[in-house]
């Protein structure tokens, strides 16, 4: 098996792991997007749901496996794509339907109920300076290292590797390209920065708004570890393959099982509580509300937050997001 097809089997099982274990990652009360009652996911009924779900999302992963093993191999992009989309869409399309199932034969309908915090001073998730400027320090401090010993550089150094390890794209020193990792990670910084001040301040006061700013603000760690190393690669730095990946997976997989800890632990409650009506989640995914003036609400499976798609607002942040991707690869490009 060549090294692209390797990644792209490894991907393929991170993800269908990730879809396997994808309906407890959500809080109290809520199981496959629908609002039921707390102790429903341990019954029979639902013991029964959550196995023929993942019956069919393994059933979706073997198909694109088997797929991926009979496409070939001179065509890298459809052997990454195809199967990754195969198994995507079978897993989605099987959540929905067990949404469909847990909403119509389980579900609870309680009354809408309408909730605010009355002081003056609403409460606002807290950051801590101690927390998320040390890695704006960090790329700071290399940047004044790569422009110490600039003249140490290489004339023309690699970029760009392949899934066998070799490098397949190269740059001449120029500070464009010295510098482009370190832009584009001070860029994906400021991003998630952005993303976890406007949560705190226009999202509702739940355990899920706490969670999500840290999660935000520890995340600005592997990210800036990830740019720094790339910056580095032109003065010699030698670094195994799997020390990013592996380095990053592990961060994620923390994240992850603290966040799924801090959300499902029993005694949580929410100050103000999100709207409990299940026809604002289309598809059990996507919430649309036009009643509703908040722009991010907590998600009802996985961590963090979507964005109600009935405002305009939305659609702001969406192109400020797309402006931010397509201006990165563009400095990509650019640096080549």
């Amino acid at each position: 098996m060549k090294p692209e097809e390797t990644i792209a089997l490894l991907n393929l099982v991170f993800v269908a792991a990730i879809f396997q274990f994808m309906p407890l990652l959500t809080r109290q009360g809520i199981f496959f997007s629908a609002t039921v009652d707390p102790d429903f996911p341990r019954s029979v009924d639902g013991r029964r749901l959550l196995r023929s779900y993942r019956w069919q999302s393994a059933l979706s992963a073997v198909s694109a496996i088997a797929l991926l093993l009979t496409l070939p191999s001179h065509r890298p992009g459809l052997v990454v794509l195809a199967p990754m989309l195969i198994m995507v869409a079978g897993s989605v399309c099987g959540y929905w339907l067990k949404f469909r199932e847990v909403h119509a034969r389980y579900g609870q309908r309680r009354p809408e109920i309408r909730q605010a915090e009355l002081s003056s001073q609403p409460s606002r998730a807290s950051f801590s300076p101690w927390l998320w400027l040390p890695p704006f320090v960090a790329m700071a401090i290399t940047a004044a290292y790569l422009q110490a010993r600039y003249i140490e550089l290489p004339l023309r150094f690699p970029v760009h590797w392949g899934a066998d390890g070799q490098p397949n794209r190269w740059a001449t020193r120029e500070p464009l390209t010295v510098f482009a990792p370190l832009l584009m990670g001070a860029g994906m910084n400021l991003l998630m920065l952005g993303l976890a001040w406007m949560i705190s301040r226009v999202s509702r006061n739940t355990i899920m708004r706490r969670v999500t700013v840290r999660l935000l603000e520890v995340l600005l760690y592997p990210l800036t570890f990830t740019f720094i190393v790339v910056a580095l690669l032109p003065l010699g730095l030698v670094v195994p393959m799997w020390v990013i990946p592996g380095f990053m997976l592990a961060c994620g997989a923390g994240l992850i099982y603290w966040s799924y800890r801090q959300i499902a632990a029993p005694a949580i409650a929410d100050a103000v509580p999100e709207p409990q009506n299940d026809a604002y989640w289309k598809a059990g995914m996507f919430y649309y509300n036009p009643s509703d003036p908040a722009i991010f609400v907590a998600k009802r499976v996985g961590i963090g937050y979507t964005m109600n798609f009935s405002g305009r607002w939305a659609w702001v942040v969406m192109a400020l997001t797309l402006a931010v991707v397509v201006g990165s690869i563009a400095l990509a490009r650019q640096a080549k």
